[in-house]
């Protein structure tokens, strides 16, 4: 499925730079493995007057810029993404020639000494961010966002943020989330990563140098480069087959450090004079970053191949350098508002995407012009305010540096565990919340109150009230967590051997089998309803992202080549089992129809299934001896209906929680949210008695309206699942139409 790259603020990919370097861009002329022959000669004033490379300190203000205004007004500058690529080149270059001339000086590394001075320059200000964030948090957003929010604040703490996204990207039940505060720290914990694991390869280079009795430099060099065109090939392949993976983590990332790493070892300054080659190579370097940043979108398939023009782009510039002449960069690159803004590009980075994520639940409503302005002056005001009281102050000062490594460690684990421990509180409260919920929940099923869940919808019923937003069991912090013990039972990536669930009596009167994608698990409480009044046996066949159909054509929201293959695979199988075991008599049958399409021999791409395909598996089903009732997909909170018109899916507990106690909230027109669904329609057009349609439509809608709050009880724990308990109350509906 695809990366989120935070073009909105819907769920959990994004796009973010990580942190300038305490280096600076201090490189002088160092050749790794020999001392200089003679002294360099002094360089022109324009490029280093004050020691630090103002081409390093463009670049940083370039990307900061690009990352800051994609993530503000995304339509603007749809690639802006681009500024992470830029910047890991740039700290894979600094971090790289600090080693280098470390180990020329020393013939060592003091890795003590380096991870502390790491933890001094990023630690200090990443961790108070984190902590405003889980602030701003409690105070201003709806509680059903704390743990999913608070997870990744403590993830980010402690630098692991980038997996965690990874991991929820590929969960199909969290690829959704709504992004948090903390989500841009994932390009931060790649930076860490790299920190530890990059003076461990110089150690070994200059090791393996010494066995082998050659030069350092070409050690180190040969070193970086297998690791570079290692981590090349596994992004190239990645980006394929698993996209999240390719996004956000290390392994897949490294090369763009790897190929800083490089050019520090052999060009770790621009070369002397030859100044019109090195504007021109300086001008279309830049250029490279910014065609990338206006011509990328969110559907470039990233990083591979196209990674290359922003990380390719910033390695000309570090090469050119600051070059001299009426056309060069160089004079812009040291006007006083790009230094101003490389400076405190990491700080501003940092306060930049809390805002955008927070500022619309402190205001009350979505960002607008003014609150956009806002935002990009509050970042650099707290930037700047962030560098000079708390950047500088520790990286500088001698309190800590001092006392010596242990001492910065120490502090380091003390400040982490202190913002850890707040998140961890916070998501403590959230389950206690939840745990209270579901015991409230447990007690409303077990009354017989005919009133309860989709009870309230049943003809000749007469509750008051059907959709009242009251009652514990309409706690949206529980409802976000009630999420279908179904979905335990499916499977998911690549593997096409059915795994089955099973559940009802030991001595059924009837064994039945229930297949389907992720929304017919969902329905897993209404089966077990009707197996315990009928006394039956069920078995489940459940795939997420998968319409048990028996052919790969069918393909889901961002769904790689090779999970439509596996779905095709799996359903065929499931399908052949089910009509080979003659202990089962029924077969039910759905699936989510309108995030589907159906891929043609060209490559064409179809709303619609052919009738054919749609009803192939339920013939084969039939004559295989199998009363087969395909359910008919409940309505979502997406719709396309309305001629072109669609309406986006959202997280129902979420608008729920914001919608502060209102009855009916989030209810939408039943032409809407109620979907064509082939499946049911190809079924009905058969005109056989041995296959039947069910419909649970009217259990969450009237004539004109769905509703996503009915019987003191939220329908969806997302934007289309149901909830475990309105799944329960619908197997009364079931019962009645069998």
């Amino acid at each position: 499925m695809p990366v989120h790259r935070e073009t909105t603020i819907e769920r959990g990919t994004g796009v973010q730079m990580p942190p300038a370097d305490d280096l600076t861009a201090r490189i002088p002329a160092v050749d790794v493995g020999r001392a200089p022959a003679r002294p360099a000669r002094p360089a022109p004033r324009a490029e280093a007057t004050s020691g630090v490379r103002v081409e390093i300190q463009a670049l940083r203000a370039l990307a900061v810029s690009l990352v800051v205004i994609y993530h503000v007004v995304p339509l603007r500058m749809p690639g802006g993404y681009v500024g992470v690529d830029v910047f890991f080149v740039v700290s894979g270059f600094l971090i790289s020639g600090h080693l280098l001339r470390e180990v020329e000086r020393t013939q060592r590394i003091q890795l003590a000494r380096f991870w502390a001075r790491r933890a001094r320059r990023l630690l200090p200000a990443s961790l108070l961010v984190l902590l405003a964030s889980a602030a701003a948090t409690v105070l201003w957003v709806p509680q059903t966002y704390w743990q999913g929010w608070l997870r990744e604040i403590g993830a980010s703490a402690i630098y692991l943020e980038n997996w965690v996204l990874a991991w929820d990207a590929v969960d199909y039940l969290a690829a959704h989330n709504v992004a948090s505060p903390a989500q841009h720290y994932w390009s931060l914990a790649t930076e860490e990563q790299f920190y530890l694991l990059w003076p461990l390869l110089v150690v070994g280079s200059v090791w393996l140098a010494s066995r082998l009795r050659v030069h350092r430099r070409a050690a180190i060099a040969a070193v970086f480069g297998v690791l570079t065109a290692g981590s090349f090939a596994y992004s190239l392949w990645t980006t394929q087959t698993s996209p999240p993976d390719a996004y956000f983590t290390t392994p897949a990332r490294a090369w763009e450090f790897g190929l800083g790493g490089l050019l520090a070892v052999w060009a770790a300054t621009p070369p002397a004079g030859r100044h019109r080659l090195r504007t021109v190579v300086s001008w279309a370097g830049f250029g490279a970053i910014a065609y990338a940043a206006f011509a990328y979108t969110a559907e470039t398939p990233f990083p591979g191949t196209a990674a290359l023009l922003p990380v390719l782009g910033t390695v000309a510039v570090i090469w050119a350098g600051a070059p001299q002449g009426d056309w060069s960069p160089t004079k812009l690159a040291d006007f006083g508002p790009v230094r101003f803004l490389g400076d405190i590009s990491y700080s501003a980075y940092l306060w930049h995407w809390p805002l955008v994520v927070i500022l619309p639940f402190a205001l009350g409503h979505p960002l607008g012009t003014t609150s956009k302005a806002g935002i990009v002056v509050a970042t650099l005001v707290a930037g700047y305010l962030t560098k000079i009281w708390v950047e500088d102050p520790v990286r500088t000062g001698t309190f800590l540096a001092r006392r010596g490594t242990g001492t910065t460690f120490l502090a380091t684990a003390v400040a982490t565990a202190a913002v850890v421990a707040v998140a961890a509180a916070g998501w403590l409260h959230v389950g206690n919340s939840v745990a209270q919920a579901e015991v409230a929940a447990q007690a409303a099923a077990s009354s017989s109150d005919p009133c309860f869940g989709a009870g309230a919808m049943l003809p000749g019923r007469d509750c008051a009230d059907p959709f009242a937003n009251q009652g514990d069991a309409a706690n949206p912090i529980f409802a976000k967590s009630d999420a279908s013990d179904g979905l335990q039972c499916a499977q998911g990536g690549t593997d096409t051997t059915p795994r089955t669930c099973r559940f009802g009596s030991s001595t059924p009167t009837e064994t039945v089998a229930l297949i389907g994608d992720s929304h017919t698990a969902s329905l897993y409480e209404a089966f077990q309803e009707v197996a315990e009044d009928r006394d039956w046996a069920v078995v489940t066949y459940f795939k997420f992202g998968c319409p048990a159909l028996g052919t790969d054509r069918m393909l889901g929201p961002g769904m790689p080549l090779d999970e439509a293959t596996a779905c095709g695979g799996w359903s065929q199988n499931a399908l052949e089992q089910i009509a080979q075991d003659e202990s089962i008599t029924r077969v039910f049958t759905s699936y989510r129809n309108d995030i589907y399409k159906w891929a043609e021999d060209d490559g064409t791409l179809l709303d619609g299934i052919p009738v054919e395909a749609a009803q192939a598996p339920l013939r084969m089903l039939a004559e295989a001896g199998k009363q087969v009732h395909v359910v008919r997909a409940v309505p979502t909170t997406g719709g396309v209906h309305l001629g072109e018109l669609k309406t986006l899916e959202f997280n129902v507990p979420d608008c729920v929680a914001n919608a502060v106690g209102a009855d009916d909230p989030c209810a939408g027109p039943r032409a809407v949210r109620v979907a064509p669904d082939h499946l049911a329609d190809a079924a009905l057009a058969m005109g056989d008695e041995r296959v039947s349609v069910l419909d649970l439509t009217d259990a969450f809608c009237d004539a004109q309206t769905c509703h996503t709050l009915i019987g003191g009880v939220i329908v969806y724990s997302d934007g289309s699942h149901v909830t475990s308990t309105f799944s329960r109350t619908l197997g009364q509906f079931l019962d009645r139409q069998l």
